[in-house]
């Protein structure tokens, strides 16, 4: 009987187990890390890793060989290692971060270090993208930039724009840019632009859709010499990159013809977006009434008011002054808020959203699908049950943006 019953127990326990998510062991894993329970953490990121299979990224992998390093467990801390260091999805962003992060410091007296961190490097050279900078525009002394990803198979002349921006920051680490996001693209031939904007806190929101349509008519104005259709441009990010995508795509198409800068005299358009858990009505917060814009205290304690720190030029003191006048700040807010854009002729919009998003409210994706419904504009929308505001909770969901931007990209 007493035998019967642990054998019931056990599987109970791997039914239990089977049962859970690999976002539920990643969430365990980050709870137990912070808490600096390294042995339950690396044991949960390894769990995560075996429900999710191939679909794993490199940064779990890297995060358990953390959780193990820390926990006193080199062996298989280099077990993680050395399997990053044989897959196709190593980087020289992963293993820059491998090599200079202090939780493997634990590990640097270890023989196996030097051999393994040689061959994580070599495998990540050789999966490497040809990628290149460059300047599209400058302000304040300062050079605006992206980086031209080339695909390895044959290109197919249609370009993917990759808004690099999260809470309206935005930045390069110098190494590379990482291609975890837009991998998808790149394997079907999709030459990608990585676009960085005039960062937050420094540049509100303004300021960065501004870059981003500099940047859309410059990768325009050089198509050719990007070897790029001009007229098979598609825009994606998540996020605050989703939201600035969404203003380019819904933009009316403004141009300067005489302008003195022949970019400024292209179009600013793009054909299709697809984005990821987009801030999409800065007045409607959650629902009607709450306006982020004017709620300073609520937005500073969630560390992003830089992004709403609207300033204008004050030409007798020659400074930039914070607008303060809540009748004034609703108008910016209003002008930089998707929702309030939508008409006929919109591109086509593809949104995941999950409905575990404590980040951004579901609420602002489902209100804004509803208006491109009412304008009769193309698009898809996919709740993701449990979902948070992350990539990773958006799979296998999110690998549907390629054909997207195939179907539409014609």
């Amino acid at each position: 009987m007493q035998k019967g019953f642990f054998l019931l127990l056990v599987l109970i326990s791997a039914t239990v187990t089977i049962a859970q998510t690999p976002a539920e062991f990643y969430k365990k894993a980050e709870t137990s890390y912070t808490a600096k329970d390294y042995a339950t953490a690396a044991t949960a990121y390894a769990d995560g890793i075996r429900a999710e299979g191939d679909a794993a990224a490199m940064f779990r992998y890297r995060s358990a060989a953390a959780a193990f390093a820390q926990a006193g467990m080199a062996d298989s801390a280099f077990r993680y290692l050395s399997l990053i260091a044989l897959s196709s999805k190593a980087n020289r962003v992963v293993a820059a971060g491998i090599e200079n992060g202090y939780e493997f410091s634990v590990l640097h007296k270890d023989k196996r270090w030097k051999t393994t961190l040689a061959a994580l490097q070599k495998k990540a050279t050789e999966n490497g993208y040809v990628q290149e900078e460059h300047i599209y525009g400058r302000k304040d002394g300062m050079a605006l930039t992206m980086i031209r990803i080339q695909p390895k198979v044959k290109a197919n002349g249609k370009a993917i724009l990759f808004v690099a921006s999260g809470g309206w920051i935005s930045g390069y680490n110098g190494i590379e840019a990482n291609t975890y996001l837009t991998d998808q693209f790149l394997v079907k031939g999709y030459t990608v632009f990585h676009i960085v904007h005039g960062s937050g806190p420094r540049y509100a929101i303004p300021d960065n859709i501004n870059d981003m349509k500099r940047a859309v008519r410059f990768i325009r104005y050089n198509a050719t010499r990007f070897g790029i259709d001009p007229d098979r441009l598609g825009i994606t990010g998540g996020s605050a990159g989703g939201h600035l995508s969404l203003m380019i795509a819904l933009s009316d198409d403004v141009v300067q013809p005489n302008s003195s800068d022949p970019v400024e005299r292209v179009s600013a358009r793009v054909q299709a977006t697809a984005v990821l858990y987009p801030p999409t009505d800065l007045l409607n917060w959650g629902g009607p009434g709450l306006n982020m814009v004017n709620a300073k205290d609520l937005v500073k304690a969630r560390g992003s008011y830089g992004a709403i720190d609207f300033r204008v030029w004050n030409d007798k003191y020659r400074i930039y002054e914070e607008v303060t006048d809540t009748t004034a700040r609703s108008k910016i807010g209003r002008d930089i808020s998707p929702i309030y854009f939508i008409s006929k002729d919109d591109p086509p919009v593809f949104i995941i959203h999950g409905d575990a998003d404590a980040t951004v409210p579901l609420q602002q994706s489902k209100s804004f699908v509803a208006r491109l419904n009412e304008e009769g504009v193309k698009n898809k929308f996919i709740v993701k049950k449990g979902g948070r505001h992350m990539p990773d909770d958006m799979l296998p969901e999110y690998n549907e943006f390629v054909n997207w931007f195939d179907e539409h990209l014609k």
